[in-house]
């Protein structure tokens, strides 16, 4: 049996009305995804490097296992929620509210950010979602160990 790890990533936007679209997508986990993990399971001290932050972006360039940051950040926040919501799986959620969060852009791509938020972990390009206050995203993000 082959040992991996991956991810999916579930995009909601959500309208004042109620009305939803969801966008599901597998993700890409980058080099420093690899490297974290193998240094968790040897006890490193990894405490700048938990997984903590998250961005989103306008870029739509195709993700890779060598970025290294999202192609454009426009912002970037704490995670919302962390669950564990079967064995070998962690799941990030995060909401950008109606109001103020990342409004006035069209967004195309999200990553997950370590603690000190330079090191990404994992990033995917989405459909364009633009933003303003009459819409609200949220990004759930589930890393698989299999």
């Amino acid at each position: 049996m082959t040992s991996g790890i991956y991810g999916h990533l579930t995009v909601t936007s959500i309208d004042k009305q109620g009305n939803r679209f969801n966008y599901e997508t597998p993700n890409t986990l980058t080099n420093e995804a690899s490297r974290v993990s193998a240094h968790a399971l040897v006890g490193h001290n990894l405490t700048n490097l938990a997984v903590t932050k998250f961005g989103v972006g306008t870029d739509n360039t195709t993700p890779t296992r060598a970025d290294g940051n999202l192609g454009n950040l426009v912002h970037q926040q704490d995670v919302n929620t962390i669950t564990f919501p079967a064995p070998g799986q962690v799941e990030f959620k995060t909401v950008l509210e109606f109001l103020t969060t990342a409004n006035g852009f069209s967004l195309t791509e999200a990553g997950l950010y370590s603690l000190n938020g330079t090191t990404l972990f994992a990033r995917q390009v989405h459909s364009a979602l633009p933003k303003d206050e009459n819409f609200r995203l949220e990004y759930v993000w589930r890393i698989v160990f299999t």
